[in-house]
């Protein structure tokens, strides 16, 4: 008879203990059910279009007043709960469109040049200091501070733009481009620091304290613009 009561009792030991994982089971099939499983982190889960159709539901939009910016858009969404889903996991629920994969991919390398590097640093765009320079590539360059010489050696392309074919001025055929070194062929006094000819004696102007000649109007201002690249120190 004990041994009968015992049989009994374990199985309905058993039997509950059976019907507990079953309601446990339902239960956390019922918690995640609407719930991204963990293999499913890195896949695309939006179902809308974000537009006429809720980017995370795919519903139809009854109106357009709930919404967030995603990749410099405007995205809606059916309710605010989506809209917060979509906030923590973006990448998830909007895709980006081509247009906006094809600027991410060149955001790294986008043109970031402020100055000329000659009067003006090409790092902040402020006035440079004459005695700080760099050389990228054969190319001299002049920024205002120390730090902004060793960020333009690093990445010369972001911030230097490329040099154009050296213009002609007037006939003289003095380069208009940058400069990299001295480049001064008179004395300013009876000869044209840009070219070399003979100056004239109407083209005249004060820079770094001194009256300077020049052949023509376009020299006057090339020697301006970079008076340490064409006039000899006194």
């Amino acid at each position: 008879m004990k041994i009968k009561n015992c049989l009994v009792y374990v199985s309905c030991l058993v039997a509950l203990l059976l019907a507990t994982a079953a309601t446990g089971m339902a239960q956390t099939s019922h918690q995640h059910e609407n719930q991204p499983a963990a293999s499913d982190a890195r896949k695309f889960l939006g179902k809308g279009d974000g537009v006429t159709t809720c980017a995370v539901t795919g519903e139809e939009l009854a109106d357009k007043s709930i919404h967030g910016e995603f990749y410099g858009r405007t995205v809606y969404f059916c309710c605010g709960g989506c809209l917060a889903k979509a906030q923590q996991n973006a990448a998830l629920y909007v895709k980006p469109t081509a247009v906006e994969q094809a600027k991410a991919a060149t955001a790294g390398s986008q043109f970031l040049g402020k100055g000329d590097g000659i009067e003006t640093c090409p790092v902040t765009g402020e006035a440079v200091n004459k005695s700080l320079k760099g050389e990228v590539n054969g190319r001299t360059f002049y920024v205002c501070c120390a730090g902004c010489i060793e960020t333009v050696e690093e990445n010369p392309e972001l911030y230097l733009k490329p040099e154009k074919a050296s213009d002609k001025h007037g006939d003289h055929g003095a380069a208009s481009g940058t400069p990299s070194g001295f480049l001064g062929k008179g004395d300013g006094v009876t000869t044209c620091p840009v070219t070399g000819e003979p100056i004239s004696k109407d083209v005249k102007a004060q820079i770094g304290g001194r009256t300077v000649y020049a052949c023509c109007a376009g020299c006057l201002a090339t020697i301006s613009k970079n008076p340490d690249l064409y006039l000899k120190k006194n």
